[in-house]
């Protein structure tokens, strides 16, 4: 598996993923040249200037796909929250998806499918046992609270980063089908989806080497995918 490539701001004019690739780019919010991030003790200021750091980069990397400037790329949300291109962009097949956690921005493009993302910092879950109890089926939540730490916690969010991917691909709400995705293996494989998805052997489910101590999961409405990382990095000093 290989490791994510390294890529320096300015971003360069990228093609599109070649047929069964997803491009997964991972960003360092806080490495930014912009003005420095509030302090985690104003959370308000904080989560706000995190939230224009993602949404600036993901119109960068989204305009080195469209070939037009950050400030041009429009971008719709659906009535449950997922994101695409809007109408200017409607000669485009690019699909995307993001996701965040602490500092760190995922985005996950492919052409032509549905594609989700989810990344999670690893750490302690003093909660998987009844997270799990409520979200995952019962065969699941009863082999995690078999196990020890810290492999409980890091297979908590393996299998939860996974249910995301896949519910972010579909684009549809948590409620009601989380318990319904059957999951086995590390890393996680889709044994079952909800009735109304694609069969669950026509899911493309891939867990990337990443980095910063993240966990993360790609899923795509396609069979046979394969994903290339990058990893945004800040120009050199003079």
């Amino acid at each position: 598996m290989m490791t994510p490539t390294p890529v320096r701001m300015p971003l360069p004019r990228q093609s599109p993923p070649p047929p069964s690739t997803v491009d997964l780019w991972l960003v360092p919010l806080a490495d930014l040249p912009l003005e420095p991030l509030p302090p985690e003790s104003d959370p308000s200021a904080h989560v706000r200037a995190l939230r224009f750091r993602q949404q600036f980069m993901l119109r960068l990397l989204l305009g080195s796909y469209l070939d037009c400037p950050g400030r041009d790329v429009e971008v719709v949300r659906s009535g449950r929250g997922k994101p695409a291109l809007g109408a200017r962009h409607a000669g485009s097949a690019l699909h995307f998806n993001l996701s965040h956690s602490r500092q760190w921005l995922a985005v996950a493009l492919a052409v032509g499918v549905d594609v989700g993302v989810d990344i999670e910092y690893e750490r302690s879950m003093p909660r998987a046992q009844s997270v799990a109890r409520r979200y995952f089926p019962a065969a699941e939540a009863e082999a995690l609270a078999a196990w020890d730490e810290p492999f409980r916690s890091r297979s908590f969010l393996q299998y939860w980063t996974a249910r995301e991917a896949l519910v972010k691909a579909r684009g549809c709400g948590l409620a009601g089908v989380m318990d319904q995705i059957q999951l086995a293996g590390s890393p996680p494989r889709v044994c079952a989806v909800p009735d109304q998805w694609p069969d669950a052997g026509r899911w493309s489910l891939i867990m990337p080497l990443v980095c910063g101590g993240l966990i993360a999961h790609v899923a795509v409405a396609g069979e046979g995918f394969e994903v290339r990382t990058r990893r945004v990095e800040m120009p050199k000093a003079p």
